[in-house]
């Protein structure tokens, strides 16, 4: 379909499938979607060298136009071809997951680095070779971005990639061309219905990573304390291995004893990997599946026990249960959750570790999943002695309405409403007293909010500090 010698009789420069992207002499791939000719006459327009499609040109195009049989399969061929097979170069490892993606790639991430590894990272917060990096727009880039991010990374020296591979990638096949040498899976709880419709969907989409996407001699490690986790462990047939915090039979990796769990962080044993306990900042039951998971990772693909050890001490995860304020017997921490089951495990965590009273800040995203708006409304009033309902990423929608889907799940006045999320977050801090501890949930790490269709600067943990200041 793509050959190396059309790429060079084109002369081309780059691929590319957005049309408000093309750059003169890229190759377009005209996805078939509503508005595909308009699409392709704009990437003409803006200097392609070809546009490769599935229907005879449009009128016009003829002489700009090449008709395939498969549109995404010619693009993927093109990006082997033109990229030189990059992921061939890589060790590719991959966790997908609802929640607890982003410090599990920290994690894997900081091990191979202190193991010697040149590594790359790609995920929700950043993407990231060897020293460099820049701030991620999507979880999971499109398969170009993919490929060329992957080309950069293999001549920048790296041998490693770690990626956050999202429902959406996997089901659109953006991840296509990689054969990962080892997939985590982390737990699956309510999010993105209104993309994949239903729960099961949604698991079969993460299902993928391990029945499509792994390699052939690849190892899937699994947490299966997860319902779904226990249910994809017992279906494949691959090298896997099973963990748990809570003791399973099955689990390979699980503690020995109690797991201690402070404000300063975790210290548990594992005696099936180590002789001595293993130590890191990080707190919550949340993080000890996502540590556990990690170091059975580690284990899985050789990662040397004193590396494992370093990155543990030393990991730190912005917007994930960040510390951003602990002086004066008062707590604040900023975290990413924006499911209900992310912000029960927060709360949860916050709960154990507070001698005074807890408040939660939090919204929900505008045009996104509605149905988990009143589940984390109840969440927030069952768990918290007082939530703040406010903004989060309104979108397009109006952020009252957002508000009044959270409330209808909640049944007492422990909760006000603020829209202003800054006013909100300021007037929780202004109450805080000796022993409270304050949640901000559903940003973490993001420095902006986005209003309509429009980002602003807008960061929780400057807000927060700035209120503890004054």
């Amino acid at each position: 379909m793509i050959s190396e010698g059309l790429l060079n009789k084109l002369s081309v420069t780059g691929l590319c499938d957005d049309s408000r992207r093309v750059k003169p002499g890229n190759l377009f791939f005209s996805i078939p979607a509503a508005g595909y000719e308009e699409f392709a006459r704009s990437a003409v327009a803006a200097g392609a060298a070809a546009v490769v499609g599935e229907t005879p040109a449009p009128e016009g195009l003829t002489s700009k136009w090449i008709q395939v049989a498969d549109v995404k399969l010619a693009r993927l061929e093109a990006a082997r071809l033109f990229y030189k097979n990059p992921f061939e170069k890589l060790s590719c490892h991959a966790v997908t997951g609802t929640n607890g993606k982003t410090t599990s790639a920290f994690l894997m991430n900081a091990m191979l680095e202190a193991a010697g590894h040149k590594v790359a990272l790609l995920g929700t917060i950043k993407n990231k070779i060897g020293d460099t990096s820049v701030p991620a727009t999507l979880t999971t880039p499109g398969l170009l971005d993919l490929f060329a991010f992957a080309a950069k990374a293999v001549t920048a020296g790296c041998t490693d990639l770690v990626m956050e591979t999202s429902s959406h990638s996997l089901h659109q096949g953006r991840v296509a061309g990689i054969s990962f040498k080892s997939g985590l899976f982390s737990n699956l709880t309510q999010d993105h219905l209104d993309y994949h419709k239903t729960m099961d969907a949604y698991f079969e989409a993460k299902k993928l990573l391990f029945t499509k996407y792994l390699a052939e001699n690849g190892v899937a490690v699994i947490n299966v304390d997860d319902s779904y986790g226990e249910k994809l462990f017992d279906s494949l047939t691959c090298k896997k291995v099973a963990v748990s915090r809570l003791g399973k039979e099955k689990a390979f990796v699980k503690p020995e004893g109690c797991v201690k769990n402070t404000e300063d962080g975790l210290e548990f044993l594992l005696p099936m990997i180590a002789g001595e306990k293993f130590e890191t900042p990080l707190c919550g039951d949340f993080n000890v599946d996502n540590v556990l998971l990690v170091i059975a990772w580690a284990n899985a693909v050789g990662v040397p026990e004193l590396s494992v050890r370093a990155a543990l001490a030393s990991i730190r995860v912005p917007g994930r249960f960040e510390k951003v304020w602990n002086k004066d017997g008062k707590h604040v921490i900023v975290d990413y959750a924006h499911t209900p089951d992310a912000l029960e495990r927060v709360l949860n965590t916050a709960r154990s570790l507070c001698r005074g009273n807890l408040s939660v800040v939090f919204g929900c995203g505008g045009d996104r999943d509605k149905t988990k708006r009143p589940i984390m409304g109840s969440i927030a009033e069952r768990l918290a002695d007082k939530a703040w309902l406010t903004s989060d990423n309104p979108r397009t929608e109006n952020p009252a309405d957002i508000i009044s889907d959270v409330c209808a799940g909640m049944t007492t006045k422990k909760f006000v409403v603020v829209e202003d999320r800054e006013h909100a977050i300021v007037g929780a801090c202004n109450e805080l007293c000796d022993g409270d501890w304050l949640v901000i949930a559903g940003k973490g790490h993001e420095d902006y909010q986005i209003v309509g269709k429009t980002k602003h600067h807008f960061d929780d943990r400057e807000i927060a500090v700035k209120a503890m200041e004054k």
